[in-house]
């Protein structure tokens, strides 16, 4: 678009085309401009303000909208105070959903009619809140202090539900609440500690608007189908993740994997909220000349295990265990309710679950809402000789997400390279293209205490622009956020980025951390 400006500018505004020839090449550079464009929308652009700076986002994939919120920094901490929260369709168009509040933490419910927040008037003992429908109903620290909500996990910004174990400053609430309820695991001591093999395990329930608490004992699913001699040997306890079904039902999800690592199977038990089984439903996958192997799936919790430094070598080293929950991980179509299981797999089988092994490719088994499998789509990765030197699967950053009515896979390594690999996945076949690698590198130099944007790699294509590996997995997906990328300027601040992977598009974040920010929707 400068090149035309300038061209046209040079022989003024009388000037006319002669020539077929001079003709084709504006008419190509108005039409590479338009589409250009029309590739990128601009939702939002503002500056910073003081005591209203944006402090974090989060995605809504039901009302197919990018909330910001914003407010300040509490100093000598790395919390911040929300104040107001904006959200953004797909045309820009903003709403207001709440103004001169005192929050930490707000999260929206699995339906995404309620949000859930600390009250940051009293902060050192902060009681709850939950509004809905212009409502706001408070509830007492006491009351949800010892609910254990971790067994649901929690969504992060992209809409990944992360089956985690602990909570940091500012991060999400866990995805344990809808509109009527909020919800935990205990065990019989009404404990949150519990030994799946070993202990009873209860719900705990508390309405939202009335404040009263229920405990209900569950029958939890056959031990007998994940432990024993058929089953492979893992380090971690056998254990269970929760995931909310809107207002109507949740299910607990446990896993196996077969003695030869040839055999998975996902259980899906589906409870009321009286802890009544509603519906079992396995999903069995499985592999011929090829054996499951786990990653950084979010599919199941990481133990970490850290090493101090000492003279024979002056750096900590952080080993990350993972268990059966993270041989896979899956997600659910909300419109057909179809349902996709994914993950690593090897080409040798290894000794015992999260055990040393080298990947070699990755898997996705689609099942329709009643368990039968529609088709599998199992695929090697291969064009670059460093994938094949790691072995250490909890090293691989594994997503499938949906995309432009489609879903992309892509994995991302952060080991002795960095890189990130990525194909779009057809739900209707499972056949793969867009097959790419895009290589890069880890400065933690760029991380801060508390951003809005805090991530560090980078690339020497991109001088002065610091990214997240999701972002270089947006790049591969769509050129066009990376002639974005490319077009903006390289001198100036430092900039970082972060991007959400949707059905409407790429959501790229674009901000500098002190003045500036910018949220771009790309679509194909």
């Amino acid at each position: 678009m400068i090149f035309f400006v300038k061209f046209y500018s040079t022989f003024g505004s009388n000037f006319k085309p002669k020539t077929k020839f001079m003709k084709r090449i504006l008419l190509s550079i108005v039409l590479f401009t338009s589409v250009y464009l029309s590739a990128q929308t601009v939702i939002v652009e503002e500056k910073f303000e003081d005591k209203n700076e944006p402090i974090t986002f989060e995605y809504l994939p039901n009302s197919k909208k990018f909330v910001v919120y914003k407010g300040f920094g509490i100093t000598m901490t790395l919390s911040y105070i929300t104040t107001n929260a904006l959200s953004f369709d797909v045309d820009g168009k903003k709403t207001t959903l709440f103004e001169n509040e005192k929050l930490v933490s707000p999260t929206f419910s699995v339906t995404e009619n309620t949000y859930k927040a600390y009250d940051a008037t009293k902060f050192m003992q902060a009681n709850y809140k939950f509004f809905q429908d212009k409502n706001v109903f408070p509830v007492n620290h006491d009351v949800l202090e010892d609910l254990n909500s971790n067994f649901f996990g929690r969504f992060d910004y992209y809409h990944v539900l992360n089956n985690v174990t602990n909570r940091w400053p500012n991060d999400f609430f866990n995805a344990s609440f809808n509109d009527v309820y909020d919800f935990g695991f205990t065990n019989q001591k009404q404990k949150e500690k519990i030994d799946f093999e070993k202990d009873d395990i209860y719900l705990e329930t508390i309405e939202i608007k009335s404040k009263l608490r229920k405990r209900i004992k569950i029958d939890k699913p056959d031990l007998a189908l994940l432990k024993g001699d058929a089953y492979a040997k893992a380090d971690l306890k056998t254990s269970f993740s929760a995931k909310l079904n809107g207002n109507e039902n949740f299910d607990i999800i446990t896993k196996s994997v077969s003695a030869d690592f040839q055999t998975s199977i996902l259980y899906k038990t589906t409870y009321d909220f009286e802890g009544k089984k509603v519906k079992e439903l396995p999903l069995i996958l499985k592999l011929s000349d090829k054996f499951f192997v786990t990653s950084d799936n979010y599919g199941g919790p990481k133990d970490f295990n850290t090493t101090p430094a000492n003279p024979s070598y002056p750096f900590a080293i952080v080993r990350v265990t993972l268990g059966t929950m993270s041989v896979n991980h899956y997600f659910i179509d909300r419109t057909t309710e179809d349902i996709y299981v994914y993950g690593i797999y090897s080409e040798k089988a290894p000794k015992e679950i999260n055990g040393g092994v080298y990947p070699r490719g990755f898997y996705v088994f689609k099942f329709d809402k009643n368990g039968t499998k529609l088709w599998e789509s199992v695929n090697k990765i291969d064009g670059k000789d460093f994938f094949e030197k790691i072995n250490t699967t909890s090293r691989l950053q594994v997503n499938l997400l949906e995309y432009n009515k489609n879903l992309s896979f892509s994995v991302s390594v952060n080991d002795f390279t960095e890189f990130s690999y990525s194909t779009t996945v057809d739900k209707s076949t499972g056949s793969i293209s867009k097959i790419n690698f895009i290589e890069y590198n880890n400065n933690t130099s760029n991380l801060k205490s508390k951003a809005f944007v805090n991530n560090s790699y980078v690339s020497d294509e991109f001088k002065n622009k610091v990214f997240s590996q999701m972002t270089f997995v947006a790049m591969i997906l769509n050129p066009n956020v990376m002639s974005y990328l490319k077009s903006v300027s390289k001198e100036g601040k430092k900039l970082y980025y972060e991007s959400v992977i949707s059905d409407q598009g790429i959501w790229l974040v674009q901000t500098d951390n002190k003045e500036n920010y910018k949220i771009l929707l790309f679509k194909d």
